[in-house]
C-alpha cells in the first residue's frame, strides 16, 4: 500500500473510532501523549498475550475539554496489538488514562512497531509542525490537533493533523526514529464558483466559492454559499446576494443566518428558510418578515406553484396554504427523506425506505409504483402532479388519478431539482444536467456536462442557464510557512 493510501486508510479508521467513546467533561490532566497511550495500552495488550506487540495507534476526537492536542496529549486513543505470526489480534482503547475498549478478534495482521524504533513522541512532532509549518488546531472535523502511528514501508511514520494558516485540512508525517519529514500536505480547492452557460457558452464567476444554491425570479436572480469554505464546512463566511441585472453586478440581502434555501412566490417577492426559520420579503434594503420559526433543524422545505409551503422538523410536518398565516402540523408516521406539497395542498411524502405516501383526509396512504420492483430515487410534485425518477425512467401522475405515464431517460436521474414549474434532474454520479419538459412533451434535454464540477442547484433566467457549483480537494505538497 501506497504512502498516501495508507495515510488516507488511517484517516478514515479515525473517523470511524470517533463514536466509540463517552463523551463526558472532565479535567485535562487525563491527556496523555502517544508514547505515555502506547504504555497504558502496552500493560494491559500484554496479559491478553504477552507477545503482543503494537502495530498502529492514533488519537480520537472528544468533547472532553482539555488542551485537544495543544502539548501533543490527548484524552482519547486507539491502538491495535498482534500476536505475530497470527491473525490475532486486539482493539485498545483509552480514555483519561483508563482502559476503556478491549475487542479481541481476528485479522490479517499489519507490520509491527518495536517500541525502541519511537525515538520522537506526539509533543515532540507537533512542535516542529508548528515551527517549520505553522499548523494549527484543526476545525469542524478532527478538531485540535491529531496523531497517527503506523508503520509505512518498513519505518514507524508519526503524523500530526490539524490546520494549515489559511485553515486548510493538513497532515505532516515524521520518521519517529529521527523526527526527519518524510511528507507535509495539505487539501487545497479548485473549482468552485457560479458558472453561467448562454449559447453554448459558460461564464464563471465567484471563483472558488461554495455556491449552494441559485434561483430565478422574474427580474432578479439570487445566490447563496460561502465565500471561504473549507472541506469540511461550508458556514465559515456565509452570504446570499441578489443581482437585478443578470448576475453583472451584486448587492448582499440581509439574513439572521446561513440560508439553506430561497425561492420567488408568483410576485415576485423572495422567500429564504434558514436553519430553523423561514423569512417572507427580504430585499436588498430590509430583512423581510418571518413567518416561520421552530425549535428543531429544518430538515427539507418544499413549495408549490401557487406558494403552499410544506417543511419536515424533527419528524413532524409543517405546512400553509396562506402564505404563512397560518401554520397546520402533520405527525410523520416514518422518517421523510423528502416532503411535497401540491398546489391543492396536499402532502407527499418519500420515506427513507423509500416509499411514496400522500396524505389524505389527515390519515396517510401509500402510492404504489406501476412497477413493485421500482425504487423511487427522488420525487417532486409540480402544479398537483407526481414526478418519479427511478432506474428505468421517470415516472409521472396526477395526485388525484392513478393512471401512470412514463418518460424515457438516456441517462438514470437520480436526483430532482424543482425550481416552480422548472424540474432538473441529475444524471447518475452526477455527471450531467437535463432538463425535463413537465408539459404536453414529455421529453429531456441535457442542459449541461459536469465534468469535474460538483453541482449543487441549477435554474434558467431568460436564455442563461445558471448552475451553483462548489469546490472539490486535493492532497497537494506544502511548502514551509513563510511567516515562521
Amino acid at each position: 500500500m501506497s504512502f498516501l493510501k495508507k495515510i488516507s486508510y488511517l484517516l478514515v479508521i479515525f473517523l470511524v473510532l470517533v463514536n466509540l467513546f463517552d463523551h463526558e467533561a472532565v479535567a485535562s490532566d487525563g491527556e496523555v501523549t502517544l508514547k505515555e497511550a502506547i504504555n497504558i495500552g502496552l500493560q494491559r495488550a500484554k496479559e491478553w498475550n504477552e507477545k503482543a506487540t503494537l502495530t498502529s495507534i492514533n488519537s480520537v476526537d472528544e468533547t472532553m475539554g482539555g488542551s485537544r492536542g495543544e502539548k501533543g496529549k490527548r484524552f482519547n486513543w486507539f491502538m491495535i496489538f498482534i500476536v505475530p505470526g497470527t491473525e490475532d489480534y486486539v482493539l485498545i482503547g483509552i480514555s483519561d488514562k483508563k482502559i476503556t475498549v478491549f475487542r479481541p478478534s481476528k485479522q490479517t495482521p499489519d507490520p509491527t512497531i518495536p517500541l525502541d524504533e519511537i525515538k520522537f513522541d506526539s509533543s515532540d512532532v507537533l512542535q516542529i509542525a508548528k515551527d517549520k509549518y505553522g499548523l494549527k488546531q484543526g476545525k469542524d472535523w478532527a478538531t485540535g490537533y491529531h496523531f497517527m502511528l503506523d508503520s509505512i514501508d518498513g519505518k514507524p511514520i508519526l503524523t500530526v493533523v490539524g490546520n494549515d494558516y489559511d485553515n486548510r485540512f493538513t497532515r505532516i508525517s515524521f520518521n519517529a526514529q529521527n523526527g526527519e519529514v518524510v511528507s507535509a500536505i495539505h487539501k487545497l480547492p479548485y473549482g468552485g464558483g457560479l458558472i453561467s452557460r448562454r449559447n453554448g457558452t459558460d461564464n464563471l464567476t465567484k471563483k472558488g466559492m461554495a455556491i449552494t444554491g441559485v434561483v430565478a425570479g422574474k427580474n432578479y436572480l439570487v445566490v447563496w454559499g460561502d465565500r471561504k469554505p473549507t472541506q469540511f464546512s461550508t458556514t465559515k463566511q456565509p452570504f446570499v446576494e441578489w443581482s437585478e441585472n443578470n448576475g453583472e453586478t451584486w448587492t448582499e440581502l440581509q439574513t439572521n443566518n446561513y440560508v439553506t434555501h430561497t425561492w420567488f412566490d408568483r410576485n415576485n417577492q423572495l422567500y429564504v428558510a434558514t436553519d430553523k426559520e423561514l423569512w417572507a420579503g427580504i430585499t436588498s434594503k430590509g430583512k423581510g418578515t418571518k413567518i416561520l420559526s421552530l425549535e428543531q433543524i429544518i430538515e427539507n422545505i418544499d413549495y408549490s406553484i401557487n406558494n403552499n409551503i410544506a417543511v419536515i422538523s424533527n419528524e413532524n410536518i409543517y405546512y400553509t396554504i396562506n402564505q404563512g398565516e397560518s401554520w397546520e402540523q402533520a405527525i410523520v408516521p416514518k422518517p421523510l427523506y423528502v416532503v411535497q406539497i401540491s398546489d391543492n395542498g396536499d402532502l407527499v411524502g418519500l420515506t427513507e425506505e423509500r416509499k411514496i405516501l400522500q396524505m389524505t383526509n389527515g390519515g396517510w396512504n401509500e402510492i404504489t409504483m406501476p412497477n413493485s420492483n421500482e425504487v423511487p430515487y427522488d420525487m417532486k410534485v409540480i402544479n398537483n402532479e407526481l414526478f418519479i425518477t427511478t432506474q428505468s425512467g421517470i415516472y409521472n401522475r396526477d395526485l388525484q388519478e392513478e393512471n401512470w405515464r412514463k418518460i424515457k431517460v438516456d441517462e438514470v436521474l437520480v436526483k430532482f431539482i424543482k425550481k416552480g414549474e422548472k424540474l432538473f434532474g441529475y444524471a447518475d454520479r452526477g455527471e450531467a444536467i437535463y432538463s425535463i419538459n413537465t408539459k404536453d412533451e414529455r421529453k429531456l434535454e441535457k442542459v449541461f456536462d459536469a465534468g469535474d464540477s460538483i453541482v449543487m442547484d441549477v435554474d434558467i433566467m431568460g436564455d442563461t442557464l445558471w448552475i451553483a457549483t462548489i469546490p472539490n480537494y486535493s492532497w497537494e505538497e506544502m511548502k514551509i510557512h513563510k511567516g515562521q
